[in-house]
């Protein structure tokens, strides 16, 4: 007689039971984190108070009049990808998130590689971020009379944001929380006074933004493209999967409710910013156009509180960055733990359950990797190189999730409508990943490609050190996850 599939429910427990079994002395702060707490570290990766102030003008002068259009269509397309991702975390959940959901579906070289990529996203958003805050703060104390070189800014807000991280998951994510909360409600009361006052020169309000305006398919496509970097990060609360309190549920609606909130943020301050700048020229035109509302609609003291609130905003990202990043880390390497010394220290744990071992390698990592771009003369040109590295990756860790995902469904004999989206996921993907790299991108950006390809290979080969592929080839976490694929 066939025995029947695991259930949810008992799925969880014992992948949690199991993952404690491993972790021992050394474990994290098991089932300690409510929704709210849980929520902060998506969209602190996402920083959408830090992206409006100066997202919008990206997204005007790539597709001009219906940047707004843009943005909703790229919500649109990342629910796909969401989709994957709460379809694997309603079934069970583990801090290495990509690894133990595309092992379970395909087997464990699949599932390290999506983890492996997922694992440089974060690493290089985290010291992109670095200097993205950097250039903010730089701007605002430049504004009340405090200059200095932007690498220095770049360091101390990363020193603060490591130092945070070896503090409690619970203490890290209030302060992520906090900081995206008061920074969003301070551009908010910029963004209703704008269009109280009726615009531009009081022409009152307009939608045309959201209008295609004559816009073919293949120039929305780009600007899909580009707001599909913004609204990336939903998928952090992943990372959390033995942390979060009720994991099945809490991480899945983490996943969508960040999505929502931090594409409706982006869609509405894109908007406005349309509204309140004389054309779409002049926005394309400007560093800072949230800041520049500000001081126009405002008072120029409000312009730097927005300027502050976007350094906050940035602060928050970069921590929710190295917060994803380290768990990942200790989740895989917690798997080798008892082979090897070098993966026993990175599955070590603080007295405040924060992953010590591997909070040290991702701090010495992502300070290298700023430093190798101290001398770059802006920090925005430091960001943008850095991050392009990871949204180069993060759109091959998208879609290895969504064929994950198709395969870990069709496996499970669920209904054929979940099979349909992600199908239809997939595809999309390959048409923004088509969009991004035809045509081929220009130096420097061209370099990116290259060193992102070399990467995932790097992935790949590491997979084969005998300890690691020894380790997860015989994963008692993938074993167990199987179980609910027998028939």
């Amino acid at each position: 007689m066939a025995k029947s599939k695991l259930s949810t429910e008992d799925l969880e427990s014992r992948v949690l039971g199991e993952l404690q079994a491993q972790s021992g002395k050394d474990s994290l702060a098991v089932g300690t984190l409510k929704y709210l707490r849980t929520l902060a570290i998506s969209v602190g990766i996402q920083g959408p108070t830090a992206g409006v102030i100066i997202g919008p003008a990206i997204i005007a002068s790539i597709v001009g009049d219906p940047g707004s259009l843009s943005q909703v269509l790229a919500l649109i397309t990342m629910s796909f990808v969401a989709y994957a991702f709460v379809i694997f975390s309603k079934s069970f959940n583990t801090s290495s998130s990509v690894y133990a959901y595309n092992a379970a579906a395909i087997g464990p070289r699949y599932g390290f590689t999506s983890a492996w990529v997922l694992l440089g996203v974060y690493i290089t958003f985290a010291a992109g971020v670095f200097a993205s805050t950097a250039s903010i703060a730089q701007t605002f104390f430049a504004s009340i009379g405090v200059g200095g070189y932007w690498f220095i800014y770049a360091i101390v807000g990363a020193i603060l944001a490591i130092a945070f991280s070896f503090l409690s998951i619970g203490i890290s994510n209030i302060v992520i929380f906090i900081s995206e909360g008061i920074s969003v409600a301070i551009i908010t009361v910029v963004g209703i006074i704008a269009l109280a006052k009726g615009g531009y020169h009081h022409h009152g309000i307009s939608f045309h933004s959201f209008s295609p305006s004559g816009a073919s398919f293949s120039l929305l496509a780009l600007g899909i493209v580009a707001a599909f970097g913004q609204f990336s990060g939903f998928e952090g609360a992943a990372t959390l999967g033995e942390e979060a309190k009720d994991s099945s549920k809490a991480i899945p609606r983490a996943i969508v409710g960040s999505l929502v909130a931090s594409g409706l943020i982006y869609i509405f301050f894109t908007w406005v910013s349309y509204v309140a700048l004389a054309s779409t020229k002049a926005l394309a035109n400007d560093p800072a156009p949230l800041v520049h509302i500000a001081n126009i609609y405002v008072n120029t003291s409000v312009g730097k509180i927005v300027n502050l609130a976007g350094t906050i905003s940035a602060f928050g990202a970069q921590l929710a960055c190295i917060n994803a990043a380290v768990r990942i880390i200790f989740g895989i390497a917690r798997e080798g733990k008892a082979k090897s010394r070098a993966l026993s220290f990175l599955s070590t744990t603080t007295k405040a359950k924060a992953p010590k071992g591997a909070l040290i390698l991702v701090s010495v990592i992502s300070l290298a990797i700023i430093t190798a771009f101290a001398l770059e003369p802006t920090a925005n040109r430091a960001a943008a190189l850095i991050i392009q590295f990871g949204a180069y990756l993060i759109l091959i860790a998208y879609l290895m999730t969504l064929i994950g995902a198709l395969v870990y469904v069709a496996k499970n004999r669920d209904q054929k409508s979940p099979i349909v989206i992600l199908g239809v996921g997939v595809v999309i993907t390959l048409y923004i990943i088509y969009k991004t790299f035809v045509p081929f991108p220009t130096a420097p950006f061209s370099y990116i490609v290259y060193i992102a390809a070399a990467f995932v290979a790097l992935g790949v080969a590491v997979y084969s050190i005998p300890v690691i592929k020894e380790s997860l080839a015989n994963s008692q976490i993938l074993r167990i996850t199987r179980e609910r694929q027998a028939a």
